[in-house]
């Protein structure tokens, strides 16, 4: 019997349990049992009341404590045996799991998903039973989650699978299933720590207010559209939302451009943005020198077409019209979408269907600052629920202000609460005061990387690694920071992992700095504007105040707001005495006067800088510096100089306190290093990458705490002395693209640290060390496009190796068979290689994901062992020359991703892929397929069936209407001759490419059943007519049916008569086709019914 999971205390979040399993007693004990310990072997809390649950039959509702369990959960696995739906409750549970759209692992055990939701087979008596007792609103409740769980990818454990493991024949195989199990749990729950997902409120009115300005039947022209409000009051999510809403509408042209206010003021930044809207609209890349030019490339390429684009944060006219010129060069039923602070701004744009984004409700607002407080939508007590009303009501009801503060208040008690609350009360400027509150629960460290941030890194195009290399080269724990910044919502890791601030919390980071010294930047701690930096420095009014200067010549000369602009803006937006105070406050202070600089911009005086005894950061980018460089401040700790202007550099640079040098972009040609009696223990990390000059790599022997080493794109370089053999600390090597290199390493013993090796694109590189395997802390080794002929046999003991390319390695013809003990690996890239087979030891790679084979024109044949990577999800062999798929039924449960294309060889698909129960996509273009087996209608999950080109294939399988959940079909340029009448149980088929199936005489009768069609091309067919049910295709937006003149008289006429090519008639349902708004019907000769 299980016993209920101990509650194990965790720093990682306030939420109690990582996972919530879900069963019914019927499921074999010695599954679950072993389900459980497993689970709990990884150290993760798991709520399991098998002891405790007392289900009676006269309980209608879950017990208090298993729904609070349910909301404390970060991931639920559920087995769905074939009586999980005999207990009412079990249905309430799953339903409630559900609602709360957190991630389901679901196990079918007995079951098959088809089953599960379809509430047939073994639960459908179960829901006949529960239809006497209970409303139908209820029982659809029920319903709707069994479908949402069976339409999710989950583990499918067999009646024979579970027979035979009960018989203890071929367990490995439900233990293998369990650990996969256990896996994605984990991944869950540490993808989570103090991150909170994006969680919004609010805005359903708001989206059906935008909705009824939005015409969707529009054809007359664009509409533009201008949403306005005060900064953080969620302009942004609301755009975001509506744009996602009202996207289908505009199926190929659409575009979403944020902040554009801050994007426009860097270097070429409207001339970017244009470049980033053609790309984005039209898949272009094109050559733009200026604005005029991008707008006469934007006018050229969105003529006459149906176009959706949003700008995001406009605060200058200029903008618009440089991105979207004249509103006359659109399509028919364009939207343009404008957000700004400024409504002015869309009066001078005649901008007519405008909106006011307003505060949040006082229920939203609670509802969102209890989310973000105690990760919860509800407070659990009367206590905190009062106490949470106060504190949203005194946020001002502004989503940022709420966000922030509930952010504020996660890792603290109820008393703590109170006294916050006390504080917040005495702000005038609620956001500010909430955002103030917040900077000031940060400790000194946290404070210190929030306004180096806030004021220096928001101006570079910089990544998280990069400003965590700079922190540490400063001493400071990067990572525990940023995870605090990015708890209390003061920071965000965009998906391309650079860093994102709020403008009102970076504004707030400013104006503290700008505070230390209103009229005296040079008395400030950290300088940003290029104005304010060149007075100081023009001037010699450096001061040991100033911690950090970020100076780029090769960004545009765009002031950013200053303290002045920025109260004056909040002025307009928070209108008080508070804010009346502070802007006047602010005007009456008298600034310095802008001065002529005495010198060039690009050419400063070294004496300029002495004065900054404290100085630790420092970015002079495309500068000249004039004098001796032993002047620079001796505590410096990052410089960044790329396009430095000498061939070489004195030691005196490395001989400082510097923990990050970067040089990238430069002409430097030699380094001079260290005198051997003189150790280093600072220097972390050297970048020196695009240095085309350099001659050689530096001996950096003296600088042992060196971690990352960058030379990419280093031309010059020949080979890699022995001196970087010994850096015992290095974790990163980087000589990707160097060229010219030809001589490594002998002897790699000494890189006892390193996790990233990359020799990517080094063409001349023949030989790797033989001792390579002495890396064992070695994580990622890119070899890719290098003549390397094999590898190394000591590679096997490189145990922590989790990612190999050997990408366009010509010379590569087989892997040695010790590959097979690289158990970590994840990911293995052998495209454009000539092996000619795999090692059976493959198999063996039990953690392998990944494994591409593209364009092995060489490599026949895949072992049978490729059955035994259980943890692999995508397999691409497209363009090789396999002959044939050695699938095994019930093997390869996590794959999801299965591409075949272009394999020439490929004559048949065995029909063991219906086993492949986790596949979400299949591509099989351009092979000579002649048929698909019967079984792939058992490929429960699959999303996307890709067989272009089959020239072989002349029908589907019946079974095909079995893949319920399909959303994507492409059959163009195959020779399918029909579709069989099954096709219309594809019921989530959304979009089907069938042009020039040149074959295709018909659609089946049931074709209008295609109830969730949106997109339908079917040029160059046969197909004269329409079935009687096309027109119950309710939701079809793109119909292109298009035939060529010629095409269409070969149809029609006997070979050899004159006959002209008849007239056809479309069903009369036609004219229901209410969504319709694209239709090419060139040569079908329609005529009236």
């Amino acid at each position: 019997m299980m016993k209920t999971g101990a509650v194990v205390s965790n720093p990682r979040s306030r939420v109690k349990w990582d996972a919530f399993l879900s069963f019914q007693r019927d499921t074999s004990h010695n599954f679950t049992d072993r389900l459980y310990e497993a689970l709990v072997k990884e150290e993760l809390r798991v709520w399991n009341d098998d002891l405790e649950r007392v289900d009676h039959d006269h309980d209608h509702e879950l017990r208090p404590s298993l729904v609070e369990a349910i909301e404390d959960s970060v991931a639920f696995v559920v087995v769905l045996s074939p009586n999980y739906a005999n207990s009412h409750l079990r249905l309430e549970e799953l339903a409630k799991l559900c609602d709360l759209k957190c991630l389901m692992v679901p196990i079918f055990y007995k079951v098959e998903p088809r089953e599960v939701k379809e509430q047939n087979g073994p639960f459908e008596k179960d829901f006949e039973e529960h239809s006497k007792r209970f409303g139908e609103e209820k029982i659809q409740r029920w319903k709707g989650a069994m479908t949402t769980v069976g339409n999710i990818s989950g583990f499918i454990c067999g009646a024979k699978t579970v027979g035979d493991d009960n018989e203890g024949i071929n367990r490995e195989k439900v233990d293998d299933m369990i650990d996969l199990v256990v896996k994605k749990v984990v991944a869950a729950v540490r993808n989570r720590p103090e991150i909170v997902a994006d969680y919004t409120v609010g805005l359903e009115s708001p989206i059906k207010d935008l909705m009824k300005l939005f015409n969707t039947e529009s054809s007359s022209g664009i509409q533009v559209m201008g949403l306005y409000g005060m900064g953080g009051i969620g302009k942004t999510t609301l755009a975001k939302a509506f744009y996602n809403k009202i996207i289908v509408n505009f199926n190929r042209h659409r575009v979403f451009i944020e902040s554009v206010r801050g994007k426009s003021s860097d270097q070429d930044g409207l001339v970017n943005l244009q470049k980033t809207l053609i790309k984005e609209l039209f898949r272009l890349v094109p050559e733009i020198e200026d604005v005029s030019i991008g707008l006469e490339k934007i006018k050229e390429n969105v003529h006459e077409k149906k176009i959706i684009v949003v700008l995001d944060d406009v605060d200058h006219i200029d903008q618009v019209n440089a991105l979207v010129g004249e509103t006359s060069w659109y399509g028919e039923g364009s939207l343009i979408v404008i957000t700004t602070r400024d409504s002015e701004i869309l009066s001078k744009l005649s901008v007519n269907q405008q909106y006011e984004v307003k505060c949040l409700t006082e229920p939203q607002a609670l509802k969102l600052f209890s989310f973000y407080s105690l990760r919860k939508e509800k407070p659990p007590t009367q206590g905190l629920l009062e106490l949470s009303k106060k504190i949203a009501e005194v946020t001002g009801l502004l989503p940022l202000a709420v966000k922030v503060f509930g952010s504020h208040f996660y890792d603290k008690d109820e008393n703590e609460w109170q006294v916050e609350l006390e504080k917040l009360k005495t702000q005038q400027d609620k956001l500010h005061g909430v955002l103030a509150l917040s900077f000031k629960s940060l400790d000194e460290e946290e404070k210190k990387i929030f306004l180096d941030i806030a004021c220096l890194f928001l101006k570079m195009d910089i990544t998280k690694e990069e400003v965590v290399d700079i922190l540490k080269g400063c001493g400071l724990n990067a990572e525990a920071a940023l995870r605090v910044l990015i708890q209390k919502s003061l920071l965000t890791i965009l998906t391309d992992d650079t860093l994102w601030m709020h403008d009102q919390i970076r504004d707030m980071g400013r104006q503290m700095v700008h505070k230390e010294s209103s009229d005296d930047p040079e008395m400030r701690s950290r300088l940003w504007d290029r104005g304010e930096i060149m007075n100081v420095l023009d001037y010699m009014k450096g001061t040991s105040s100033i911690r950090g200067i970020v100076l780029d010549f090769n960004k545009k000369f765009a002031r950013d707001h200053t303290a002045d602009e920025i109260f004056s803006s909040n002025l307009r937006n928070n209108p008080g005495i508070y804010s009346v105070f502070n802007y006047l406050k602010n005007k009456l202070v008298r600034f310095p006067a802008e001065e002529k600089p005495k010198r060039s911009e690009i050419t400063i005086p070294v004496e300029s800088f002495a004065p900054m005894k404290k100085l630790r950061l420092l970015q002079i980018n495309n500068v000249e510096l004039e004098g001796d460089l032993k002047l620079l401040p001796s505590e410096l700790k990052w410089i960044q100089w790329k396009g430095f202007p000498l061939e070489n550099l004195p030691p005196d640079i490395l001989s400082r306190q510097l923990g990050v040098l970067d040089l990238s972009e430069s002409g430097v040609r030699r380094v001079k290093t260290l005198p051997r009696k003189r150790g280093d223990e600072n220097l972390k990390v050297v970048n020196l990458r695009g240095c085309h000059g350099l001659e050689a790599i530096p001996d950096l022997s003296n600088h042992n705490a060196l971690e990352k080493l960058v030379l990419e794109r280093c031309n010059l370089l020949v080979k890699v002395p022995r001196s970087v053999g010994n850096l015992g600390k290095l974790l990163q090597l980087d000589l990707r693209r160097c060229s010219s290199l030809s001589e490594f390493l002998g002897d790699v013993s000494g890189l006892k640290c390193l996790e990233k090796f990359f020799l990517s694109g080094c063409s001349n590189l023949s030989v790797l060390p033989e001792n390579i395997g002495s890396m064992p802390c070695l994580k990622e080794l890119l070899l890719d496009g290098t003549a390397i002929s094999n590898l190394p046999y000591s590679i096997f003991r490189l145990q922590k190796l989790e990612k190999l390319s050997l990408m366009g390695c010509r010379s590569i013809e087989e892997l040695p068979s010790c590959v097979g003990y690289l158990t970590s690996l994840e990911d293995l890239y052998l495209d454009d290689t000539a092996l000619r087979n795999l090692p059976s030891s493959i198999g063996d790679l039990k953690n392998l994901q990944k494994l591409h084979l593209m364009r092995c024109t060489s490599l026949s044949t895949i072992p049978e062992t490729i059955n035994k990577l259980m943890s692999l999800k995508e397999l691409f062999i497209n363009g090789s020359a396999v002959e044939e798929l050695p699938i095994e039924t019930g093997s390869l449960l996590c794959l999801t991703d299965l591409s075949a294309g272009d394999c020439k060889f490929l004559k048949q698909v065995p029909s063991s892929i219906g086993g492949l129960n986790s596949l979400l996509q299949l591509q099989l273009d351009s092979t000579p397929i002649e048929a698909l087996p019967e079984e792939i209608g058992d490929l429960h999950f699959i999303r996307q069936l890709d067989l272009r080109n089959c020239k072989s294939l002349k029908a589907l399988p019946k079974t095909i209407g079995k893949m319920d959940t399909l959303y994507s079909l492409n059959l163009v340029g195959s020779n399918i001759e029909e579709l069989p009448e099954e096709f219309g149980k594809l019921e989530n088929l959304v979009e089907l490419r069938m042009n020039n199936c040149k074959m295709l005489k018909r659609l089946p009768k049931s074709f209008g059943d295609l109830k969730s069609l949106h997109r339908l091309y079917m040029q160059e067919t046969l197909v004269a007519e329409l079935p009687e049910s096309f027109g119950n295709l309710s939701n079809l937006m793109v119909l292109e049916m298009l035939k060529k003149p010629l095409f269409r008289i070969s149809e029609s006429n006997v070979p050899g008569t004159s006959e002209e090519p008849r007239f056809v008639e479309v069903p009369n349902s036609f004219s229901k086709l209410l969504k319709l708004e694209e239709l090419d019907a060139c040569s079908w000769r329609i005529s009236a019914s």
